[in-house]
């Protein structure tokens, strides 16, 4: 017995390689279907991806719903073709290697007769992690990449497609491929109560956005993981407050604890940095804003490589998440005595504090320190997996429901089931009603209680008037106290930005400064955005 569990070790804990010379990476598990394709032409980043048919053997299901169109505006043939569940169906894989793996979902809406992809409804799940709930392409008539990263831990990995009743589920293509253990550290720093966060393995993680500041787009075709990287300029609060910088990727030094495979040099050799504004107001953030979903938690990776600076030590500047101080006094140069070497760094954000979405900014440090700048590189949000093991919703693969949404759910059903008490009251009490019911003239005499006559009814309305006045009292009472709230909180700091575009934080103390009053009013318009790898939902 012991011999043969010495054998199997290697087949569950077998390790991706990385190598050291050039920091390339080759996948213990690389599965890429394109579902639907009949046959499939080659895919511009060079991977190759096996047909429907070579793929049967990974799919559980009694349905054989195809559908292709010869052409369409995407990105890659992957999304030429699909396959549509119109019950539940299960992608089953076994896996060489334990670790982290990606999961990557493409979907697009193909125009087909067999249904109409666009009002498709359905939910993914795996094993253990809720990816989609009720998940919908909202008419999207571009190609969407739902991506996420998953520890596995047990050599069998299913993804399930479930179709709510009445509509279908479908899929464009899938991977699941093994990613470097290097990708996620196990610690990261929380940014409120600002101490170490251990346990990011516990977690499953979506990647919701991943930007590159100042630079082109990053596709599969030229990064090292077959990531993709967008430009940030939509999610810029203030364009003209930002400049970009940029220097070629040769100039880019990996350090100890760094490799291309966090982020390609192309993303730390370009940067957005503060710029030459000609505001009254020297000191200001140059903010990115962004949607969130203030039922998760969030993972933000920063991405930094000084590639302005000219001297060692001249430059020092903050880093605020939400209007909370995530880094302070920050000098690149000082963490390898080098400047162009890249650095990143995790944050927690926890879901409390993301009830206005996620605002990031740089600015540089009150005192006159150094050069007046401050720069940011690359980005990266994840979503953090819930109590209940959900990406999506608050609901788990089992049923089970987040703990602070039980009590609505109670609530709501405590409801509707004494309506229905109510309801069944009042039909029973119409069976039983006298024979003479309609020469009385009234409901009164057998549906009302006992005493609800004529002067118990106006006895009703002055006593419903009675409370009508200590309502007004009760009014009063509580406009006094809310004013004293009101008070309150006009005193006390802000914890998140408002998502009002053309507002502006207040600095004090951990908060963020004040963005400068651009001259140029059409240049200081917020663009709130949603993207989840190709623009997601």
């Amino acid at each position: 017995m012991a011999i043969l569990l010495v054998l199997l070790l290697p087949l569950l804990s077998w390790p991706t390689i990385v190598s050291a010379e050039d920091n390339t990476f080759k996948p213990g598990d690389e599965f890429l279907i394109a579902c639907g394709a009949r046959s499939l032409d080659s895919v511009p980043d060079g991977r190759i991806f096996k047909t429907d048919h070579e793929a049967q053997g990974y799919l559980q299901t009694k349905q054989d719903i195809l559908v292709s169109v010869p052409s369409a505006d995407v990105p890659s043939p992957i999304y030429l073709s699909a396959r549509i569940f119109k019950e539940d169906a299960t992608y089953a894989f076994t896996l060489k290697s334990a670790g982290w793996h990606w999961v990557r979902l493409h979907f697009f809406a193909i125009n087909n007769t067999e249904f109409d992809l666009r009002a498709a409804t359905f939910s993914v799940n795996t094993d253990k992690y809720a990816l989609l709930h009720n998940f919908n392409i909202n008419n999207n008539t571009e190609a969407v990449l739902k991506e996420y990263l998953i520890n596995m831990t047990d050599p069998n990995f299913s993804i399930q497609f479930k179709p709510l009743k009445n509509s279908a589920a479908f899929i464009n293509a899938i991977e699941v491929v093994s990613a470097p253990d290097i990708l996620i550290s196990d610690q990261a720093t929380n940014l409120f109560p600002v101490n170490d966060f251990a346990g990011l393995n516990d977690f499953g993680y979506e990647v919701v956005y991943r930007l590159n500041m100042g630079g082109p787009l990053i596709t599969s075709e030229n990064d090292t993981l077959s990531r993709r990287w967008v430009p940030d300029k939509p999610y810029l609060k203030h364009e003209a407050l930002a400049k970009k910088a940029s220097v070629p990727t040769s100039s880019i030094k990996y350090g100890p604890g760094t490799s291309p495979l966090i982020a390609p040099a192309t993303v730390y050799a370009s940067a957005e940095q503060m710029a030459d504004s000609e505001t009254r107001i020297q000191k200001f953030n140059i903010t990115w804003n962004f949607v969130a979903d203030a039922t998760f938690s969030y993972v933000v990776r920063l991405h930094f490589c000084d590639i302005v600076s000219k001297s060692l030590n001249d430059l020092y500047f903050n880093v605020y998440l939400n209007g909370k101080k995530a880094i302070s006094g920050l000098d690149l140069s000082s963490i390898e005595d080098e400047l162009a070497v890249p650095y990143f760094k995790d944050i927690v954000v926890d879901a409390s504090l993301m009830s206005n979405g996620l605002a990031v900014e740089v600015g540089p440090m009150d005192d006159e320190t150094g050069t007046r700048n401050a720069i940011l590189n690359g980005l990266e949000v994840f979503k953090m997996s819930s109590k209940v093991n959900s990406l999506d919703g608050v609901f788990g693969v089992d049923g089970e429901v987040l703990e602070k949404h039980k009590v609505v759910t109670y609530v709501g059903f405590g409801l509707m089931f004494g309506a229905f008490i109510g309801l069944g009251a009042m039909v029973l009490k119409w069976h039983k009603r006298p024979q003479d019911w309609q020469k009385r003239n009234s409901f009164s005499s057998w549906l009302l209680p006992v005493h609800a006559g004529d002067q118990s009814f106006m006895t009703s309305k002055t006593s419903m008037g009675s409370h009508k006045t200590n309502f007004y009292s009760s009014t009063l009472g509580l406009d006094e106290d809310e004013s004293k709230i009101s008070a309150t909180v006009a005193d006390s700091p802000a914890i998140v930005p408002t998502p009002d575009p053309i507002s502006t934080s207040v600095a004090e103390d951990n908060k963020s400064p004040a963005e400068a009053q651009v001259i140029d009013e059409h240049s200081g318009t917020a663009m709130f955005a949603q993207f989840s790898g190709l623009n997601g939902r």
